[in-house]
């Protein structure tokens, strides 16, 4: 599984971390996983053995989870750059635009007809749990929300400190 993992896994998620990725794709992907899993065990299609007891033998990660960790971290890496970094500018306009504020406040900008295509904003808040849609992008309120997100562990630990000196 080493080698599947260093040489098929890594060739096949490049870039994943930027992808927007509907049911299908994600199907896709997971098929494809399966079926290089069941290859490499030796399992035929008149084996008759479910995909749960193939990922259990492997005891790999499914795509959906793999691609959502990648990229979560390269989110993490763009919210920490400092404020001037282009990146960090690009993140900015697309929270404050999933929040339903214009871009550079001009009135006579509006959204093309259609749905609207399936956004990577989208995609980090699927994979993390946490809602940015309805807050604007700050990077004092996101300081003010660290300390909540920190283990209490930590948190004790330092007030321990404290009262020590």
């Amino acid at each position: 599984m080493w080698l599947y993992n260093v040489l098929v896994i890594s060739v096949r998620l490049y870039g994943s971390e930027t992808w927007t990725l509907t049911k299908a794709d994600e199907r896709r992907l997971e098929a494809f996983h399966i079926n290089c899993q069941r290859r490499i065990l030796g399992i035929r299609w008149f084996h008759f053995v479910t995909n749960a007891s193939v990922t259990s033998q492997t005891g790999e990660e499914d795509m959906e989870s793999r691609i959502g960790r990648r990229r979560l971290s390269v989110f993490g890496h763009v919210r920490r750059l400092p404020e001037a970094t282009p990146a960090h500018s690009a993140l900015r306009l697309a929270v404050n635009t999933r929040a339903g504020y214009r871009p550079d406040n001009r009135p006579e900008w509006k959204r093309r007809r259609g749905r609207p295509c399936r956004a990577w904003m989208q995609q980090i808040e699927e994979d993390s749990g946490l809602n940015w849609a309805f807050t604007r992008y700050d990077r004092r309120t996101d300081r003010s929300v660290r300390p909540r997100l920190r283990p209490t562990v930590c948190q004790t630990s330092r007030t321990d400190r404290s009262d020590r000196l």
